[in-house]
């Protein structure tokens, strides 16, 4: 799994626009198709695409489509992502990235009566506009070729994307969708943390998929595992690792990866403090037991 806008800095096929951190504004270019990608989306984001098709299946197994002009906004969580090229031509979007605080900047500006609490989608996609594609297009062309970094114009930016969006859809519909980004409905804590304990993924961020506040995770966590979420996450972690190991040799990164360890050093250090041998140790071990019978 990979996690995301983490993963595509750096990456030759996406260019950064304007970046405060995980806060962002990448436009992404593809010359081949990607297919059922599973990815962490650490922040919300906006997908205005303007050439190809986009895919997307959330943890309920919905599909979202969306097709060349078109506009989503979609909370940070688990997705499996393909993204379409057409034939003969490339798959191009632009990808905005931001966190609560900037939801919060929008609500205050907005105009917010009694927000329903219902009925409110889990993601908002919005058909082909000539404004919006405008507004990419002429992001792209100011702010890619002079290489702009002031910090300032990337909230200005989003918070006017937000308001033009906000004209775009009816009545309280966009700002309910965002009200209710900041209060995600409930998942059954077992039931998720042991389909996702192998993902690269924190404690807050286990609190948020499963719609609660991190103390209030940890009590119920507490409850339904006798235990705390970072031991027991560290052992079915190592518990997974070993298991690996004993089908087939790995190299210490990819298997570090398998378990959900971003950083390799740590994940070293966890696996000896557990298992008394590093990976490689494990693996030599596991071998010359082999040979020897």
């Amino acid at each position: 799994m990979i996690l995301i806008p983490q993963r595509l800095f750096g990456n030759p096929e996406v260019k950064t626009l304007l970046r405060d951190g995980n806060v962002c504004i990448l436009e992404k270019k593809l010359s081949t198709s990607l297919y059922e990608r599973e990815g962490y989306i650490s922040n919300h984001v906006i997908s205005i695409l303007l050439k190809g098709q986009q895919k997307i299946k959330t943890y309920e197994e919905k599909t979202i489509t969306i097709h060349a002009g078109e506009i989503l906004f979609i909370p940070r969580g688990l997705y499996h992502i393909t993204d379409l090229v057409p034939v003969e031509g490339y798959f191009h979007s632009l990808l905005f990235y931001f966190n609560d605080t900037t939801l919060e900047q929008f609500l205050s500006t907005a105009s917010v009566r009694e927000i329903a609490k219902k009925n409110i989608p889990e993601f908002l996609k919005i058909g082909v506009n000539p404004t919006i594609s405008f507004f990419a297009t002429s992001l792209i062309q100011i702010y890619q070729p002079n290489k702009i970094q002031d910090k300032t114009f990337l909230n200005i930016k989003i918070l006017e994307l937000l308001h033009l969006i906000n004209e775009l859809v009816t009545d309280q519909e966009f700002v309910e969708f965002i009200f209710q980004l900041t209060l995600p409905s409930k998942r059954n804590i077992k039931q998720f943390i042991q389909n996702n304990f192998d993902k690269p993924l924190k404690i807050e961020d286990y609190a948020y998929l499963t719609g609660r506040s991190i103390s209030t995770f940890r009590r119920d966590f507490k409850e339904q595992f006798d235990t705390t979420p970072k031991k027991w996450l560290k052992e079915k972690r190592i518990e997974k690792a070993i298991h690996l190991l004993e089908e087939k040799e790995w190299s210490v990164t990819q298997l570090a990866f398998e378990v959900g360890y971003e950083n390799i050093s740590y994940f070293i250090k966890e696996f000896k403090n557990h298992v008394g041998l590093s990976p490689k140790q494990y693996m030599l071990s596991k071998n010359r037991n082999f040979l020897s019978n």
